[in-house]
């Protein structure tokens, strides 16, 4: 490669494949200079466990963040270069400096101790803050002697303090004194203006210049104009000569105290620069993570040998530009059974974006980030990643684009082994067909043979049949959809793609005699082959609709199953309710029975059974048996009427539904009363009024989201509360709370599923990806809920 032997593969690989704008993102998130610096120099790692430690703390950190506020990083400043000042002899830092040094300090503190606070729920990330240094007494020092604007306050030192009184005092009866003067001047009409003014650091008077022998003193200058001279008068000389004094004993007094904090920052350098390294490190690190958290990246496994694994798999700066649901996924499996990929397609179908995705992915590996990818992914820890991708041609170094290619190809052939990546955009491109396939597959026969990871383009059929034919090499394509010629950017393995150049042409419009001419030129065989491949994609197009269309009704089976067991167990749960409340109110009942049975026999004995007496007694237990039949009554379904309509339902009424015994409220009757809407459980529906029955029973609680979406268009809210819930509970209220706001004509949406341990928030963004009436979605911003929330844009169509 041009230039490649001045730069590690890594760093030339980086540069071709853009890498620097997903490390610009990542620096976004980056609160100080300090941690900033250290992500744009940050290394791309080799060694497969140090890649394990660094995703591992991501992925820590991101927990965090997804429940807990960010790192109270404010207040860390770049103090590197003033530390190690402090520790060259005779140094003085400036106030300012050390500002900066105990604002970092402070910061450190408040750090160590948020992350002290939640070391139980987060062990990770408290070990990597255990060693952070801090130092309360230097931290105090500095606090107690300089303010925040960096300037020294008189508490610093008694001798200060005395000192600053003393000029106050001074300057108190300077002003005193020469209010007097200028008073005197002003009534002779000697002076310019009645003011008093400063010239040199010293109290003066303005004074007529045709006057300045009037008044004795010293004259420090005089106007632009000339008009006026600037005179100190003689009897204030003294008192502004001791003011003059005194500064000059407070600056050796701030010379001294900046000292003594310089020589105490200066014995504490290493653990300083320590603490830099550290707060740097925090800071990249909760950077890191805010990315995984825009990118929705998972922490891939890591492996020394063996083949990637992507589900998925998206390019960042595709999900950055068009969102996450415009952006197609990635599917890849290459190491295993194949090692070398030969994908061909038609132009502008996705196989140089497809490249880029494998590599970009591979150095946020390596670079210790997450990537936008399924969890089950696996990445490989490459020990060099090579890329040939666009032209490289040089005018100064003589290189046309072919020679430029072959100089690339030359390098990767040279450099490539088992732990290397190869990536080649149009390999054998640039020169004679026939001599750029034969130099192409020798390359890709080497590297096979060497046993690299490589994916590779072309157009060239001849290697098409040498992946087919060779083995450990594979053949890919970028589907096409052949009715309208328009690319779908998915990735198919084990099959070539057409490239289509000649229905393209023909769409173009090319002459009728002009085609036919080409297809002959091409040949029966070439024909043929052609139309198979797209017969082949056309198949395969169908068979992959089709199985969506499996995938997405086995889903939504299995939603209902869950949903329907879910019933069961509140319709079980009720019934255990009932039957406990029954059981305990017949105990009841039984006990109060036999308290009036034994009450009336022991009356009847003591009064010898006498007629009122007995008559009383009867009595009470009538109003028991009376007690009891109410009691039976209340948990029996009130009769219908002929219709079969149940007379008492209504708006707030408790049913069931013909003979089932899980209940639902009536929250709505339709405007001739035979149709009723009611909520069962999560479930809401509309039943004809003459198939339900009332009933006194409340109706177990439902899970809800607040607020429910009311009937009316106008009424419905924009917020979906779901905090508290499952995510099988909310799957189905959100579902009913997007078709609500469509109908409603809103526009945006903000769902509320909470911080807590993230599982909620990953079953909506699951939802929200496929549901076709999502247009794009987001997390909240500082004032939306943050990562407690999730901002939904609706599709109007």
């Amino acid at each position: 490669m041009p230039g490649h032997d001045r730069m590690t593969s890594f760093e030339h690989a980086a540069e071709k494949l853009e890498f620097a704008k997903i490390r610009q993102r990542v620096l976004r998130y980056a609160v100080s200079d300090a941690g900033k610096e250290l992500l744009e120099r940050t290394a791309v790692l080799t060694d497969p466990d140090a890649i394990r430690s660094a995703l591992g703390q991501v992925t820590a950190m991101k927990r965090l963040l997804e429940v807990e506020e960010d790192l109270p990083l404010e207040g860390i400043q770049p103090i590197r270069s003033a530390i190690q000042k402090a520790g060259v002899e005779g140094s003085i830092l400036t106030s300012r400096e050390l500002a900066h040094i105990g604002s970092t300090l402070h910061a450190a503190r408040v750090v160590r101790t948020a992350l002290h606070k939640r070391r139980d729920a987060h062990p990770e990330v408290w070990r990597i803050a255990e060693d952070l240094p801090t130092d309360k007494v230097l931290e105090f020092n500095i606090d107690q002697a300089i303010d925040d604007t960096g300037a020294v306050r008189a508490s610093a030192s008694r001798e200060l303090q005395a000192i600053r009184r003393s000029i106050a005092d001074h300057y108190e009866e300077l002003r005193n004194r020469l209010e007097g003067i200028l008073r005197t001047v002003s009534g002779l009409g000697y002076s310019q203006d009645e003011i008093i003014t400063t010239r040199e650091g010293r109290m003066v008077l303005p004074v007529k210049v045709e006057h300045k022998k009037h008044v004795p003193g010293f004259i420090h200058s005089a106007s632009a104009s000339g008009a006026t001279v600037f005179i100190e008068p003689t009897e204030t000389l003294e008192l502004n000569n001791d003011i003059r004094s005194l500064q000059f004993q407070e600056q050796r007094e701030i010379e001294r105290i900046l000292r003594d904090l310089t020589i105490a920052a200066g014995e504490q350098r290493p653990a300083l620069l320590h603490m830099v390294d550290m707060l740097a490190s925090l800071d990249a690190l909760q950077a890191r993570a805010k990315y995984s958290i825009e990118v929705l990246g998972v922490e891939p496994r890591i492996v020394q040998e063996g083949g990637l694994h992507l589900r998925e798999a998206r390019h960042p700066l595709l999900i950055a530009h068009h969102g996450r649901k415009e952006t197609v996924p990635l599917d890849l499996d290459i190491g295993e059974s194949f090692t070398t990929l030969v994908i061909s397609g038609p132009n502008a179908g996705g196989k140089s974006v497809m490249l880029k995705c494998v590599g970009v992915l591979a150095l946020m590996t390596q670079s210790g980030l997450h990537i936008p990818a399924r969890e089950d992914a696996i990445m490989r820890a490459f020990r060099s990643i090579f890329v040939d991708i666009g032209d490289e041609q040089s005018i100064e170094s003589d290189l046309s684009t072919f020679s430029s290619h072959l100089a690339n190809l030359k390098a990767i052939v040279q450099g490539a082994d088992k732990h290397s990546l190869v990536l080649i955009d149009e390999i054998g491109t640039g020169t004679d067909p026939a001599e750029g396939g034969a130099i192409a597959a020798a390359v890709l026969e080497r590297l096979t043979a060497e046993g690299a990871v490589t994916i590779a383009t072309t157009h060239h059929g001849a290697l098409k049949v040498f992946a087919h034919e060779t083995d450990g090499v594979e053949n890919g394509a970028m589907e096409f959809n052949p009715e309208n010629l328009s690319p779908t950017y998915r990735f198919r393995a084990g099959v070539p793609g057409s490239s289509y150049a000649l229905e393209m042409a023909n769409r173009l419009g090319f002459p009728g005699e002009l085609m036919d001419r080409a297809r002959s030129l091409l040949g029966g065989e070439h024909m043929r082959l052609d139309a198979l491949l797209q017969e082949l994609e056309a198949s395969a197009q169908e068979h992959r609709a089709t199985t969506e269309q499996l995938h997405a009704a086995r889903t939504r089976a299995e939603q209902l199953a869950r949903e329907y067991a879910a019933k069961m167990q509140s319709v079980a749960q009720e019934t255990r309710e009932i039957k406990r409340k029954a059981a305990d109110e017949a105990r009841e009942l039984v006990e109060r029975a036999n308290a009036v049975i034994e009450q009336s026999v022991r009356e009847i004995r003591e009064h010898a059974a006498e007629k009122t007496v007995v008559r009383a007694a009867r009595e009470e237990v009538g109003k028991l048996r009376a007690a009891v039949e109410e009691s039976r009554k209340a948990l029996e379904p009130e009769p219908a009427d002929d219709a079969g309509v149940t007379s008492t339902v209504q708006a707030g009424s408790t049913v069931t539904l013909g003979d089932e015994t899980e209940t639902g409220e009536v929250v709505g009757l339709s405007a001739d009363g035979k149709t009723a809407t009611v909520v069962f459980g999560i479930v809401k529906m509309r039943v004809p009024v003459a198939e339900l029955r009332a009933t006194r029973r409340r109706s177990a609680p439902r899970p809800s989201a607040r607020p429910l979406v009311p009937d009316h268009q106008d009424q419905v809210p924009r917020e979906l509360d779901l905090r508290g819930m499952t995510g099988d509970e909310a799957i189905p209220l959100i579902d009913k709370f997007i078709d609500d706001a469509i109908l409603a004509g809103l526009h945006r949406i903000d769902i509320i599923h909470g911080k807590g341990t993230g599982a909620l928030r990953r079953k909506v963004t699951e939802f929200l990806s496929t549901h076709p009436r999502v247009h794009s979605f987001r997390l909240g911003e500082w004032n939306e809920g943050g990562v407690g929330a999730t901002v939904c844009e609706l599709s109007e169509s």
